[in-house]
């Protein structure tokens, strides 16, 4: 090797050894940063006459095993709709109550049932009167308050589906974006990682609101299909469709002709998770929103609809109070009328105690045991109606068809059994939830493990760096040294 030769391939030394001094660094100063992946030099030797002088960089690569990334995306998908439904009967289970709790539905089922037993052994206790009274107005309150709360949760579901389309319509532009930067720059700029990362990092957050995959393209280029394969991005953008309701009627649901609910398009391909074309996705934060607003709420919001209307009709029955004309409401109206069995939904949201018994609205509690037709004060210890009363409320019926309950049930039993369903729904979501996160997780780690930053590798890399710029550093002085000293021949 000559003289020039050696100093060339010293030089060349030098320059690549500075590279991978830099990539070092940069892995180690990103460690801790979310989406980043190690990189690596990728060097190759320069062949003269094929003979080896010195070696060149040929690009910067970032650690990746592709197959990983795309189960580990999976999984963190399937996790994040399991957490949005477990979510959702956490909070329904949390505001229902259980048996026992000493609040909630089951709790003013308990109430009315003693308020209504302790008045019939004293009937003539005003203070206990007021008591059944206002036990009786804090169930209807509570049913209002429930359906509210059942009804915020399927409008904020809705709501939360269209953010979240308008994330994934944007991140779709931005990648769009970062392919055509990463296609300019060439295959060996080392800026190219940079742009890579930045493009994990949101498909990332895309495929948490639904499930992808990722075609490589030419050029360092991608294209996005769904799982079920419709394209989301081809070189241009095909973005999600979806329109917000704004206000959900009681009783709206999807594809029922009314069009108040939307589903989920890309252009004519129905993509709504939970119905039956090919497209429907699986998985996913929009999933799981979907099930709450077409499922969950729903079936909530009809069991609640089913109490209410048992509770109207147990108390309209025309043997419980001789007082009352035939047809009208008992101790529980449809906000002041009468049950009719075909205007059930919403029923929990209207139901209202009978303004005879309701002081606020001129009645009062002494009706109770006097009859809501009463005209006048009856006998004060005449406990017939009281007891009347006391058995509708404890007698065994039908479960209503909207409860998803059956055999024969007295009112606290009903409620108890709805409270029993959301709970066991709970539990089951909350084991669902908690397997699909570690499964999501233990994939993150295993994917960390391959692509992430070990900051004492990175240091020993960076002690062999400074050896080896080292000796390239002494091969190019004592070539000087050489040549000053046949300079001085």
């Amino acid at each position: 090797m000559t003289l020039s030769s050696a100093l060339a391939a010293a030089n060349s030394g030098l320059a690549t050894t500075s590279r991978r001094a830099g990539i070092a660094a940069g892995n180690i100063a990103n460690a801790s940063t979310p989406g980043y992946v190690r990189r690596s030099l990728r060097v190759g030797e320069i062949v003269l006459n094929g003979q080896g002088q010195g070696a060149r960089v040929l690009g910067v690569d970032r650690a990746q095993d592709i197959g990983l990334t795309r189960e580990r995306r999976q999984a963190g998908a399937s996790a994040a709709r399991a957490d949005v439904i477990a979510r959702s009967y956490t909070d329904l289970n949390r505001e229902l109550g259980a048996p026992g709790d000493g609040y909630g539905l089951f709790a003013s089922y308990q109430n009315v049932e003693s308020a209504l037993r302790e008045l019939s052994v004293t009937p003539e206790s005003p203070a206990l009167q007021n008591a059944g009274a206002n036990a009786l107005n804090a169930l209807a309150l509570q049913l209002n308050e429930q359906y509210s709360v059942g009804q915020a949760q399927r409008l904020t579901a809705d709501n939360t589906i269209a953010r979240s389309v308008r994330t994934v319509n944007s991140g779709l532009q931005r990648i769009q974006s970062l392919n055509g930067q990463i296609a300019g720059l060439g295959g060996n700029s080392g800026e190219i990682a940079a742009l890579e990362d930045e493009r994990g990092r949101v498909l990332d957050e895309i495929s948490g609101i639904l499930p992808i995959k990722v075609i490589a393209r030419e050029f360092g280029q991608i294209d996005i299909t769904t799982e079920q394969g419709v394209f989301l991005l081809a070189g241009n953008v095909f973005e999600l469709e979806f329109t917000p309701a704004g206000v959900i009627p009681p009783g709206s649901q999807l594809g029922d002709g009314s069009n108040i609910l939307s589903g989920l398009y890309v252009g004519e391909q129905n993509l709504t998770p939970n119905s039956d074309g090919p497209f429907a996705l699986p998985s996913g934060t929009l999933s799981g929103l979907f099930t709450v607003r077409d499922v969950i709420a729903p079936e909530f919001l009809g069991g609640l609809d089913s109490l209410a209307g048992d509770l109207v009709a147990r108390f309209s029955d025309a043997g419980v109070d001789p007082t009352n004309p035939a047809g009208a409401p008992g101790l529980f109206t449809d906000n002041g009328l009468a049950l009719d069995p075909n205007n059930l939904a919403g029923l929990a949201g209207r139901i209202r105690v009978n303004a005879a018994i309701d002081t606020s609205q001129g009645g009062s509690a002494t009706r109770l045991r006097d009859g809501l037709g009463a005209t006048g004060t009856g006998p004060v210890s005449n406990s017939e109606i009281l007891n009347n009363l006391l058995d509708a409320f404890t007698n065994s019926n039908a479960a209503p068809s909207g409860s998803g309950l059956s055999g024969s049930l007295t009112s606290s039993e009903l409620a108890a059994g709805i409270s029993s369903v959301i709970g066991e729904a709970r539990v089951n979501a909350d084991a669902v939830a908690t397997t699909s996160l570690a499964r999501a997780s233990a994939l993150a780690d295993a994917e960390l493990s391959l692509t992430g930053v070990d900051t004492d590798a990175e240091i020993q890399s960076l002690l062999l760096i400074e050896q080896s710029y080292a000796a390239n550093a002494r091969v190019i002085q004592t070539i000087s040294d050489m040549l000053d000293t046949l300079m001085q021949i």
